[in-house]
């Protein structure tokens, strides 16, 4: 190769490494230029990727969390509103339908006030406790004699005379199952359905105001409103608040069932 051709190949290598060089040189230029508006896009698509939220996403979140808790507190309530049904409403209303219709009682009204009241445990004047009680022993008498029919019209005249003796009524009813039932000769006989119909008023009967399974029921459902309400950062209170209030009234309720209310059959 002569000299002028090696020297013209050096002089075209130099100017294309310099037009090369000129060009990213350019290029640098360009994207330092563009560089403040692809970090402000950059640091938006950021943005939306983690999660940054603007104005109307805070909104939205405020009436979601407005939502839960609404809904937590309605959730609340009616557990507790059921819990008050299974202490009260259910009890009672077991009471006025199945207790036996008193001879000498008046026609109540369901939950009128003089209904109400007359669910409610009233003292029986004492000379008709006596002759209930009379009534009583002398229908187990004539029972043990085998006087059955005798012996059940002593039985339902406790009814009669003292309707709100709960233990006296409930064990005058067993007597006249029984006194039924020993005068059946065959099952599904007259006798033996009257038996079953004796002891049916006994047992649904003693699923009214006086029947502990209510309240044991409303207690275990009273305990859930606990611990669901024990979470609620809006309607939190301390165990200390809900023993004070819960014990008393337990303990209250065994003493009335004991009382008053559970048979001694």
């Amino acid at each position: 190769m002569s000299s002028s051709s090696f020297a013209s190949s050096s002089s075209s290598s130099s100017s294309a490494r310099a037009s090369s060089t000129s060009r990213v040189a350019d290029a640098s230029a360009l994207r330092r230029r563009a560089s403040p508006a692809r970090r402000r896009r950059g640091a938006a698509t950021t943005r939306c990727k983690v999660g940054v939220r603007g104005p109307s996403s805070k909104t939205s979140d405020d009436t979601q969390t407005a939502a839960a808790v609404t809904s937590r507190r309605a959730l609340l309530a009616g557990k507790a509103l059921f819990t008050v049904g299974e202490a009260f409403v259910f009890p009672w209303a077991t009471e006025g339908a199945t207790r036996p219709k008193y001879l000498d009682g008046p026609d109540l009204a369901p939950f009128s006030p003089a209904w109400l009241q007359s669910i409610l445990y009233v003292p029986t004047d004492p000379d008709a406790k006596a002759r209930a009680k009379a009534a009583l022993t002398r229908g187990e008498a004539l029972a043990s004699e085998g006087k059955h029919a005798d012996a059940i019209a002593a039985f339902e005249s406790v009814y009669a005379v003292a309707p709100t003796e709960y233990k006296m009524c409930q064990r005058a009813g067993l007597d006249i199952a029984k006194s039924y039932k020993a005068q059946s000769v065959r099952l599904g006989d007259e006798f033996d359905k009257k038996a079953n119909d004796a002891k049916g008023v006994v047992w649904w009967w003693g699923r009214g105001t006086r029947w502990p399974g209510w309240y044991i029921i409303a207690y275990l459902s009273a305990r859930n409103v606990y611990f669901t309400a024990r979470d609620d950062e809006v309607g939190a209170f301390s165990v200390a608040e809900a023993l004070g209030f819960l014990v008393p009234i337990w303990f209250g309720l065994l003493y009335v069932l004991v009382q008053f209310g559970i048979p001694d059959y």
